[in-house]
Parts: C-alpha cells; sequence; structure tokens
C-alpha cells in the first residue's frame, strides 16, 4: 500500500509509481482532466449541424465530435446533465446526439448484465473469408494515422473507431481481443462496456450484420489520407471480404436487478456510521451521489495495483485521473492510493456509489459499504437481456 503525494507534478508521480504499470512512459493526452473542465466543456456544448457533421474525420475542424465522453466515462458530468443540456438544439441535431447517449447507456446496462463475458460472441459469431496479411497493415495510411492519433492524444473519433475495429475484428477476427485491448489501453474514455460493445456491434456478434470498413469509407471521409498513401494504387482493402458463416450464439444470464444494476434506494448499516467517502473510477465527480452527501468525510481514491498491471493502461489515462483528483484535493480531504483495495479498506467505514461493473462488485462483497447509494442512470435497470439495441430501446424508461 503506497500514499500518494499529490503536491507531486505528474510526471514525477508517473516516474515514481506508474513506470512499471503502464503500457508507455509519459504522455499527456489530447483532453485535461478535472471538473471545472468537465463543467466548461458541458456549459459550452454546441451540437449545432451534428447530424450532418458527426461521421466526419478528416479535416479535424469540420468534426462533430462533442468531446465529452472521457468525462461522461469517469462520472464527471452525468449522461442526464448532457441529455438535458441539448434540449434547446433542432430536433435532427438533438435527436441523433441523444441516440448517441442511449447507446451509452445501452453499454452500460449490457455490461451490467454479461460482464466479464462481454470478450465473447454476444449472439451470433461471425466470420469472414479473407483474412489479411498484416505485413500491410503497417503501409496503409489510414490505419496508421488512427494508431498515431490514439497514441499521441487518447481520443478518436467514432468513425475511426468502426474502422479500426472492423479491419481487425473481421479480418483479423481470430485475435480481436488484442487490438480491443490495445484501444482500451489508450482511450482516455476507455471502457470495457462501451469499447467492447462498439467492437462486438462492428463484427456482427450483436446483430448478425457486420460493418464492413474499405477503401470507399476513407475516401468519403478522410480522402486526405488515401491520396497521400504509398498504397493508393494497390490498396489492400479495396474491397470487403465475404461474410462465410453466421453463426447463432445462445445466452443464459443472470437477471436479478440488485444483482447486476446495484441498489435503487439507498441502503445503510443503521449500527454505524462512515468515516470516509470512497471514490471509484467510475464516479469521480462532485455530484457523485456518496461524496454530495457526505460533504464533510474524507475521501479516499484506490489505484488497483494489480489490476493496473494486468491491463497496463496508457499513462494518458493516469494522468486524466491525476489532474482529476488532485483539483478534488483542493476542495476535500483525499488520500490517493496504490495498492489492494480490499487491504486499504477492510478496516475503515466507508460510504460509496455503487458502480455496475465486476470489479465493484467483487470488492463491495468482501468490503460491505457502512452506506452504498443507486449509481447515477440515464435510463432505469432492466430485468431482461438486451439482444439489441433497438429491443432495449423499446422498453427503455428514462429516469429524467
Amino acid at each position: 500500500m503506497l500514499l500518494l503525494d499529490l503536491k507531486k507534478n505528474n510526471r514525477q508521480l508517473i516516474e515514481d509509481h506508474f513506470f512499471s504499470l503502464c503500457c508507455d512512459t509519459y504522455v499527456e493526452g489530447k483532453l485535461e482532466g478535472g471538473q471545472s473542465v468537465a463543467d466548461e466543456k458541458l456549459s459550452n456544448l454546441d451540437i449545432s449541424n451534428y447530424s450532418k457533421k458527426r461521421n466526419n474525420v478528416l479535416p479535424e475542424h469540420q468534426r462533430g465530435s462533442s468531446y465529452l465522453s472521457p468525462y461522461i466515462r469517469h462520472g464527471l458530468i452525468s449522461l442526464i446533465d448532457v441529455w438535458k443540456r441539448v434540449e434547446s438544439f433542432q430536433y435532427e441535431d438533438k435527436s441523433k446526439f441523444r441516440d448517441e447517449l442511449l447507446w451509452q447507456e445501452f453499454s452500460r446496462h449490457l455490461y451490467a448484465i454479461i460482464g466479464k463475458k462481454s470478450n465473447k460472441a454476444l449472439n451470433f459469431k461471425v466470420t469472414t473469408d479473407r483474412k489479411l496479411d498484416l505485413n500491410l497493415t503497417n503501409n496503409m495510411n489510414c490505419i496508421s494515422h488512427i494508431k498515431k492519433e490514439l497514441e499521441n492524444t487518447g481520443y478518436i473519433v467514432n468513425q475511426t473507431r468502426m474502422w479500426f475495429a472492423s479491419h481487425f475484428g473481421l479480418r483479423n477476427h481470430e485475435n480481436w481481443e488484442t487490438h480491443e485491448d490495445y484501444m482500451f489501453k489508450h482511450l482516455l474514455d476507455g471502457s470495457r462496456f462501451s469499447n467492447r460493445l462498439g467492437w462486438q456491434w462492428v463484427m456482427g456478434n450483436q446483430t448478425g450484420k457486420v460493418y464492413g470498413f474499405a477503401k470507399n469509407q476513407v475516401q468519403n471521409r478522410a480522402k486526405e489520407l488515401c491520396n497521400s498513401c504509398e498504397l493508393k494504387y494497390n490498396c489492400p482493402i479495396e474491397s470487403w471480404p465475404n461474410v462465410a458463416s453466421i453463426d447463432q450464439v445462445n445466452q443464459n444470464f443472470n437477471l436479478d436487478i440488485l444483482n447486476n444494476f446495484g441498489p435503487q434506494t439507498v441502503v445503510k448499516d443503521v449500527n454505524n456510521f462512515p468515516e470516509y467517502v470512497w471514490i471509484t473510477g467510475e464516479s469521480l465527480g462532485d455530484n457523485d451521489p456518496a461524496l454530495k452527501f457526505y460533504a464533510d468525510l474524507p475521501v479516499i481514491f484506490i489505484f488497483d495495483e494489480k489490476l493496473l498491471n494486468l491491463i497496463k493502461v496508457s499513462t494518458k489515462r493516469i494522468i486524466f485521473i491525476l489532474q482529476t483528483l488532485k483539483e478534488l484535493n483542493e476542495k476535500r480531504e483525499l488520500k490517493v492510493y496504490i495498492g489492494d483495495p480490499i487491504k486499504i479498506l477492510k478496516d475503515k467505514k466507508i460510504s460509496v456509489t455503487f458502480a455496475p461493473v465486476p470489479k465493484y462488485k467483487f470488492i463491495s462483497k468482501n468490503i460491505k459499504p457502512i452506506v452504498e447509494f443507486p449509481a447515477i442512470r440515464l435510463v432505469k435497470p432492466i430485468d431482461f437481456y438486451p439482444s439489441s439495441f433497438s429491443s432495449w430501446r423499446k422498453k427503455a424508461n428514462l429516469n429524467l
């Protein structure tokens, strides 16, 4: 167990404590962490012409991305906050943008139910009839551009996420998890629920319909990448390989709402009072229910050393969280540890907000919170397995 000194600069903290736990040395991402940054970006959010711009890739100034996803992913702003913020915009832009918010919520619902099984084919297993020589990938301008932007900034737009997932998930489907993991490591908004569902959807594992990535998409959305590519006249993705087989997968999941989504009301041990608020990477914002309710209690955040050593995310992601924690430390008494969460929390009486992810469920079973608050959700919990976004949306009840 190690207590971090947040007065040190981020480079020093990375070099002293995270060097062996990350996949790179020191890279600051495109977006800065912190509640004040998140609030400012939400306040300045402009989705005018989003319906027309949302799939743009290059030039960058024509992109329609809101760049809010890292702040949503870490609970600095909620999907409810963003939903309400866009109410005054034109219907077409607002509806398309809100569809993306619902997709994010759908991914969270699905992950709450399937958890670690998200790395397996969901409803269908799709294969294609042609694999690509990976050596050619190094010379493809579109793919190298995506990788460079991802590694340098920690952010790529949704269109290029789909290109990358389709390219490596379907042309090289036997090891798609390796490439999905690479994307997860570097994305500032990297989450297993959103990232993996995106890959599953692209590969047809969720719907039985694939998203085929080929040269024409690059020409339409980022023509300059094709024009400057050495493979322009010998493109290995000139056409999309044929689908060879689609096999249905039968699923059986525990659909108990309490098990999957946690408490729907505040749960208290009436014989005890919490001494700390424990915040997780899912909920770092000032509006975290436990943090907000117990405004006078000291706060604990834990970098799970074993987990970090296993997944080895980019330093960009650690820096984003450090920036957020340092701002919180200016407002609240905060202790930040690196170590085993169970060992650190075992003798402490804690209040916490439920996080519908496997790691939190495991920890909270071993360390029972004195007070546990429900997670903030755009859509109320479900008691069915959502085989598709459309089937889920028909039954979804907004929590507004």
